[in-house]
Protein backbone atom coordinates (compact mmCIF):
# COMPACT_ATOMS: atom_id res chain seq x y z
CA UNK A 1 0.00 0.00 0.00
CA UNK A 2 1.30 3.41 -1.14
CA UNK A 3 2.11 6.03 1.76
CA UNK A 4 2.87 9.29 1.25
CA UNK A 5 5.14 10.72 4.38
CA UNK A 6 5.83 14.06 4.74
CA UNK A 7 5.90 16.89 7.74
CA UNK A 8 7.50 16.67 11.27
CA UNK A 9 5.28 16.60 14.28
CA UNK A 10 2.54 14.93 16.02
CA UNK A 11 1.82 11.20 13.19
CA UNK A 12 -1.55 12.26 11.63
CA UNK A 13 -3.07 9.39 8.70
CA UNK A 14 -5.24 10.62 5.86
CA UNK A 15 -7.72 8.58 4.25
CA UNK A 16 -9.48 9.13 1.43
CA UNK A 17 -12.83 8.71 0.03
CA UNK A 18 -14.20 6.58 -2.81
CA UNK A 19 -12.91 6.74 -6.02
CA UNK A 20 -10.13 9.57 -5.45
CA UNK A 21 -6.26 9.12 -3.82
CA UNK A 22 -4.51 10.55 -1.49
CA UNK A 23 -4.12 14.09 -3.67
CA UNK A 24 -7.56 14.93 -2.22
CA UNK A 25 -5.46 16.52 0.61
CA UNK A 26 -3.15 17.78 -1.48
CA UNK A 27 -4.38 21.73 -0.58
CA UNK A 28 -4.66 20.38 3.37
CA UNK A 29 -1.71 18.83 3.66
CA UNK A 30 0.35 22.01 3.23
CA UNK A 31 -0.98 23.86 6.45
CA UNK A 32 -1.21 20.43 8.17
CA UNK A 33 2.50 19.46 7.76
CA UNK A 34 4.16 21.81 9.55
CA UNK A 35 3.49 20.83 13.10
CA UNK A 36 2.47 17.23 11.99
CA UNK A 37 4.21 13.63 10.14
CA UNK A 38 1.70 13.30 8.11
CA UNK A 39 1.18 9.82 6.48
CA UNK A 40 -1.33 9.94 3.49
CA UNK A 41 -3.06 6.80 2.30
CA UNK A 42 -3.83 5.44 -1.11
CA UNK A 43 -6.20 3.19 -0.67
CA UNK A 44 -5.94 -0.40 -2.82
CA UNK A 45 -6.52 0.07 -6.66
CA UNK A 46 -6.27 4.18 -6.19
CA UNK A 47 -3.75 6.32 -6.94
CA UNK A 48 -0.39 4.33 -6.33
CA UNK A 49 -1.83 1.63 -4.39
CA UNK A 50 -1.87 -1.85 -6.07
CA UNK A 51 -4.87 -4.06 -5.52
CA UNK A 52 -5.34 -6.46 -2.18
CA UNK A 53 -6.99 -9.87 -2.12
CA UNK A 54 -8.98 -10.21 -0.62
CA UNK A 55 -10.16 -6.35 -1.01
CA UNK A 56 -12.49 -6.77 2.28
CA UNK A 57 -12.59 -4.35 5.16
CA UNK A 58 -10.22 -6.17 7.62
CA UNK A 59 -7.50 -6.84 5.18
CA UNK A 60 -7.45 -3.41 4.45
CA UNK A 61 -6.92 -2.00 7.86
CA UNK A 62 -4.78 -4.82 8.40
CA UNK A 63 -2.39 -3.55 5.59
CA UNK A 64 -2.69 0.22 7.08
CA UNK A 65 -1.99 -1.59 10.47
CA UNK A 66 1.29 -2.58 9.36
CA UNK A 67 2.32 1.02 7.46
CA UNK A 68 1.26 3.15 10.56
CA UNK A 69 2.37 4.27 13.72
CA UNK A 70 0.74 3.86 17.04
CA UNK A 71 -0.99 6.67 18.93
CA UNK A 72 -1.71 8.23 15.55
CA UNK A 73 -4.98 10.55 14.80
CA UNK A 74 -6.98 9.35 11.79
CA UNK A 75 -8.80 11.63 9.56
CA UNK A 76 -11.04 9.94 7.20
CA UNK A 77 -13.57 11.33 4.69
CA UNK A 78 -16.10 9.55 3.20
CA UNK A 79 -15.63 6.19 3.03
CA UNK A 80 -11.93 6.63 4.57
CA UNK A 81 -14.18 7.60 7.73
CA UNK A 82 -15.88 4.69 7.50
CA UNK A 83 -12.34 3.00 7.51
CA UNK A 84 -11.50 4.73 9.96
CA UNK A 85 -13.83 3.96 12.35
CA UNK A 86 -13.69 0.52 11.63
CA UNK A 87 -9.58 0.42 12.25
CA UNK A 88 -10.54 2.50 15.53
CA UNK A 89 -12.91 -0.18 16.66
CA UNK A 90 -10.19 -2.97 15.76
CA UNK A 91 -7.66 -1.54 17.29
CA UNK A 92 -8.61 0.53 19.96
CA UNK A 93 -5.70 1.22 21.85
CA UNK A 94 -3.44 2.40 18.83
CA UNK A 95 -5.43 5.25 18.03
CA UNK A 96 -4.74 8.45 19.86
CA UNK A 97 -7.73 10.67 18.20
CA UNK A 98 -10.35 10.26 15.77
CA UNK A 99 -11.60 12.85 12.87
CA UNK A 100 -14.40 12.04 10.54
CA UNK A 101 -15.10 13.82 7.95
CA UNK A 102 -18.78 13.77 5.64
CA UNK A 103 -18.60 10.78 6.72
CA UNK A 104 -21.22 7.98 8.11
CA UNK A 105 -21.86 4.78 10.01
CA UNK A 106 -24.18 3.40 7.16
CA UNK A 107 -24.29 4.77 3.80
CA UNK A 108 -27.30 2.57 2.71
CA UNK A 109 -30.59 3.59 3.96
CA UNK A 110 -32.35 0.36 5.76
CA UNK A 111 -34.99 0.36 8.15
CA UNK A 112 -34.75 2.32 11.26
CA UNK A 113 -32.25 4.29 8.92
CA UNK A 114 -32.77 7.28 6.97
CA UNK A 115 -29.85 8.89 6.89
CA UNK A 116 -28.53 6.62 3.44
CA UNK A 117 -29.03 7.02 -0.04
CA UNK A 118 -31.56 4.48 -1.34
CA UNK A 119 -30.63 1.08 -2.38
CA UNK A 120 -32.63 1.57 -5.64
CA UNK A 121 -29.84 4.50 -6.33
CA UNK A 122 -26.66 2.68 -5.26
CA UNK A 123 -27.58 -0.24 -7.69
CA UNK A 124 -27.93 1.92 -10.51
CA UNK A 125 -24.81 3.76 -9.77
CA UNK A 126 -23.00 0.46 -9.72
CA UNK A 127 -24.77 -0.92 -13.03
CA UNK A 128 -23.39 2.35 -14.75
CA UNK A 129 -20.12 1.65 -13.00
CA UNK A 130 -19.72 -1.66 -14.93
CA UNK A 131 -21.04 0.36 -18.74
CA UNK A 132 -18.66 3.21 -18.04
CA UNK A 133 -16.81 4.02 -14.97
CA UNK A 134 -14.78 6.99 -16.14
CA UNK A 135 -18.10 9.02 -16.63
CA UNK A 136 -20.20 7.42 -13.88
CA UNK A 137 -17.16 8.71 -11.82
CA UNK A 138 -17.09 12.00 -13.40
CA UNK A 139 -20.70 11.85 -12.41
CA UNK A 140 -19.91 11.27 -8.86
CA UNK A 141 -17.41 14.10 -8.46
CA UNK A 142 -20.06 16.60 -9.95
CA UNK A 143 -22.39 15.06 -7.25
CA UNK A 144 -20.40 15.71 -4.39
CA UNK A 145 -20.27 19.47 -5.10
CA UNK A 146 -23.81 20.00 -6.36
CA UNK A 147 -25.29 23.11 -4.19
CA UNK A 148 -21.67 24.40 -3.81
CA UNK A 149 -21.27 28.31 -4.08
CA UNK A 150 -17.74 27.28 -5.72
CA UNK A 151 -18.47 24.28 -7.46
CA UNK A 152 -16.89 25.69 -10.25
CA UNK A 153 -13.25 25.83 -8.69
CA UNK A 154 -13.58 22.76 -6.96
CA UNK A 155 -14.52 20.24 -10.13
CA UNK A 156 -11.46 22.03 -11.98
CA UNK A 157 -9.47 20.90 -9.11
CA UNK A 158 -11.02 17.34 -8.87
CA UNK A 159 -10.24 17.53 -13.01
CA UNK A 160 -6.83 17.92 -12.50
CA UNK A 161 -6.06 15.53 -9.51
CA UNK A 162 -8.13 12.88 -10.47
CA UNK A 163 -9.54 12.50 -14.14
CA UNK A 164 -6.81 13.19 -15.91
CA UNK A 165 -3.55 12.18 -14.27
CA UNK A 166 -4.20 9.43 -11.83
CA UNK A 167 -7.43 7.49 -12.39
CA UNK A 168 -8.26 4.63 -10.37
CA UNK A 169 -8.50 1.27 -11.48
CA UNK A 170 -11.87 -0.37 -12.21
CA UNK A 171 -11.34 -3.63 -10.04
CA UNK A 172 -10.62 -1.08 -7.37
CA UNK A 173 -13.83 1.10 -8.05
CA UNK A 174 -16.03 -2.04 -7.92
CA UNK A 175 -14.35 -3.42 -4.75
CA UNK A 176 -14.19 -0.86 -2.70
CA UNK A 177 -17.82 0.27 -3.72
CA UNK A 178 -18.91 -3.33 -2.29
CA UNK A 179 -17.68 -2.24 1.20
CA UNK A 180 -19.55 0.86 1.04
CA UNK A 181 -22.25 -2.05 0.64
CA UNK A 182 -21.06 -3.86 3.14
CA UNK A 183 -20.27 -1.64 5.72
CA UNK A 184 -23.15 -1.07 8.95
CA UNK A 185 -21.52 -0.07 12.26
CA UNK A 186 -24.57 1.54 13.47
CA UNK A 187 -24.30 -1.13 16.64
CA UNK A 188 -20.63 -0.69 16.88
CA UNK A 189 -20.14 3.03 16.62
CA UNK A 190 -20.61 3.15 20.75
CA UNK A 191 -17.63 1.70 21.08
CA UNK A 192 -15.85 3.95 20.09
CA UNK A 193 -13.87 5.53 23.00
CA UNK A 194 -11.40 7.83 21.97
CA UNK A 195 -11.78 11.83 21.44
CA UNK A 196 -13.41 12.29 18.40
CA UNK A 197 -14.21 14.92 16.03
CA UNK A 198 -16.88 15.17 13.29
CA UNK A 199 -17.23 17.63 10.83
CA UNK A 200 -20.34 17.72 7.97
CA UNK A 201 -21.84 19.79 5.31
CA UNK A 202 -25.96 20.70 5.43
CA UNK A 203 -25.51 20.62 1.31
CA UNK A 204 -24.16 16.99 1.35
CA UNK A 205 -25.94 14.73 -1.19
CA UNK A 206 -23.79 11.05 -0.61
CA UNK A 207 -23.29 11.19 3.35
CA UNK A 208 -26.19 12.99 5.62
CA UNK A 209 -25.28 15.51 8.10
CA UNK A 210 -28.04 13.98 10.09
CA UNK A 211 -25.92 10.85 10.46
CA UNK A 212 -22.80 12.67 11.97
CA UNK A 213 -25.83 14.20 14.50
CA UNK A 214 -26.27 10.86 14.87
CA UNK A 215 -22.83 9.36 15.42
CA UNK A 216 -21.93 12.23 17.91
CA UNK A 217 -24.76 11.47 19.66
CA UNK A 218 -23.14 7.50 20.10
CA UNK A 219 -19.65 8.11 20.68
CA UNK A 220 -18.85 9.33 24.19
CA UNK A 221 -15.90 11.60 23.46
CA UNK A 222 -16.88 13.59 20.52
CA UNK A 223 -17.96 16.87 18.99
CA UNK A 224 -19.59 18.45 16.00
CA UNK A 225 -19.57 21.12 13.96
CA UNK A 226 -21.52 20.89 10.57
CA UNK A 227 -21.09 23.99 7.90
CA UNK A 228 -24.54 25.16 7.20
CA UNK A 229 -23.04 25.62 3.16
CA UNK A 230 -21.08 23.21 2.68
CA UNK A 231 -21.31 19.61 0.39
CA UNK A 232 -19.00 16.63 0.72
CA UNK A 233 -15.95 17.90 0.76
CA UNK A 234 -15.01 20.97 3.22
CA UNK A 235 -11.62 20.21 3.70
CA UNK A 236 -11.11 21.96 0.17
CA UNK A 237 -13.83 24.99 -0.17
CA UNK A 238 -13.52 25.57 3.47
CA UNK A 239 -10.13 24.75 3.91
CA UNK A 240 -8.87 27.01 6.64
CA UNK A 241 -12.01 26.77 8.76
CA UNK A 242 -11.57 22.82 8.69
CA UNK A 243 -7.79 23.43 9.44
CA UNK A 244 -8.52 25.33 12.55
CA UNK A 245 -11.46 23.18 13.70
CA UNK A 246 -8.38 20.34 14.15
CA UNK A 247 -5.97 22.30 15.01
CA UNK A 248 -7.97 22.96 17.77
CA UNK A 249 -9.03 19.43 18.63
CA UNK A 250 -5.94 17.99 18.41
CA UNK A 251 -4.49 20.62 20.80
CA UNK A 252 -6.64 19.76 23.07
CA UNK A 253 -6.76 16.85 25.90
Amino acid sequence: MYIKIIGKGKPIVLIHGWGMSGKIWKEFSKVMKYKNKLYIIDLPGMGKSPIINPYKIDNLIDKIHESIPEKATIIGWSLGGQIAMKYCLKHPKTVKKLVCISSTPCFIRKPGWEYGVSINFFYKFKKNLLINWQKTLKSFFLLQIKEDKESKNIIKKLENDFMDQQSPTKEGLEKSLEILEEIDMRNDVKNINIPTLIISGKQDYISNYKASIWMQSQIKESKIFIFDLAGHIPFINYQRKCFELVEEFLGSS
